[in-house]
C-alpha cells in the first residue's frame, strides 16, 4: 500500500489488480489493462461500459462489499478493477431492489385520500433523495480525511458510492420482515423504530468504511473515523432537512 496516492504510483510497470509485472498495456496474468488514476470522465465511462443486469456474480460482489466496503473501495481506487464490480453498478442494483421492497410493503401507503395524494407527490419529487447519502459520505470523507493518503475527489466519491451501497443494503434488510407480514400498524411501528436504530447502523457502516479505506490504526486513531461518522450523521441530517422542506413546499403548492 502506498503512503500517499500519486500519478507516479500508477506509472509503475506493475498490474494494480494482481501485482504482476507489466511489459505491455495489458497484464499477461489477469488480462486487466494498465490502471490509471481515476478522473471525472473515467467513473462515468466505466459505469456505462459495465452496466449489465442480473449477473450471478453481482450478488457475490455485493456480499464482499458489505463485509469490507472500505477495503474494496481502496483496492478499486488503487487499480484492482477487474477483481471488483463497478460501484455505480452495485448502487443502481441496490436502489432498484429497495424501491421494489418499499412498493411491496406499502411502506408509504395511507388510507387517507388527501394524504395518499400528498405521499404520491412526495415520491415524485423525491427521486433523487437516494443521492443524499452519497453526498453526506463524500462531504464527511473530504472534510475529515482530505490530507490523508493523498486521495483526490473522484477517489473519495468511489468510497462514498461503495459505502452508500452498503447503507442501502442495510435499509433493505431492515424492511425485509415486512415482506412476510405487513399491516398499517406494523409499518407505523417500524418507521418509529428504524428512525432511531438506522442512524447508528449507518454511522457504524461509515466508521468501518473510513477505517478500512484510509488504513487507520484503530488503536491510535479511532477518533478520526469516529469524527468522520459523526460528520456524516450531521451532514445527512442537514441535507435531509433542507430537502424535506423543499419537497413539502412543492407538495403544498400542488395540493393547496
Amino acid at each position: 500500500m502506498p503512503d500517499a496516492v500519486s500519478t507516479a504510483y500508477f506509472d509503475s510497470p506493475v498490474c494494480r489488480n494482481c501485482g504482476s509485472d507489466l511489459a505491455t498495456s495489458y497484464c499477461p496474468d489477469c488480462g486487466q489493462a494498465k490502471a490509471k488514476r481515476l478522473g471525472r470522465i473515467d467513473l462515468k465511462t466505466e459505469a456505462w461500459e459495465k452496466v449489465r443486469w442480473f449477473e450471478g456474480s453481482l450478488i457475490w460482489a455485493g456480499l464482499k462489499v458489505v463485509l469490507q466496503p472500505g477495503k474494496i473501495a481502496r483496492d478499486y481506487v488503487l487499480g484492482a478493477r477487474a477483481s471488483h464490480t463497478h460501484p455505480l453498478k452495485l448502487l443502481l442494483a441496490a436502489i432498484v431492489v429497495l424501491l421494489l421492497v418499499i412498493n411491496q410493503t406499502d411502506y408509504l401507503a395511507s388510507t387517507n385520500a388527501t394524504l395518499s395524494r400528498a405521499i404520491g407527490l412526495i415520491q415524485t419529487y423525491s427521486k433523487w433523495s437516494f443521492s443524499l447519502g452519497i453526498v453526506a459520505v463524500f462531504m464527511a470523507s473530504t472534510i475529515v480525511f482530505w490530507r490523508v493518503r493523498g486521495f483526490n475527489l473522484v477517489e473519495h466519491l468511489v468510497l462514498a458510492t461503495y459505502t452508500h451501497f452498503v447503507i442501502l443494503i442495510a435499509s433493505i434488510v431492515s424492511l425485509a420482515p415486512l415482506l412476510f407480514h405487513s399491516t398499517p400498524e406494523l409499518v407505523k411501528q417500524h418507521r418509529a423504530l428504524s428512525g432511531t436504530y438506522m442512524t447508528y447502523v449507518e454511522a457504524g457502516i461509515v466508521f468501518l468504511a473510513f477505517t478500512q479505506f484510509f488504513a487507520i490504526d484503530i488503536r491510535r486513531q479511532w477518533w478520526r473515523p469516529a469524527l468522520g461518522a459523526l460528520a456524516f450523521v450531521v451532514i445527512k441530517y442537514g441535507l435531509l432537512t433542507l430537502y424535506a422542506r423543499a419537497v413539502i413546499k412543492l407538495v403544498m403548492a400542488q395540493i393547496g
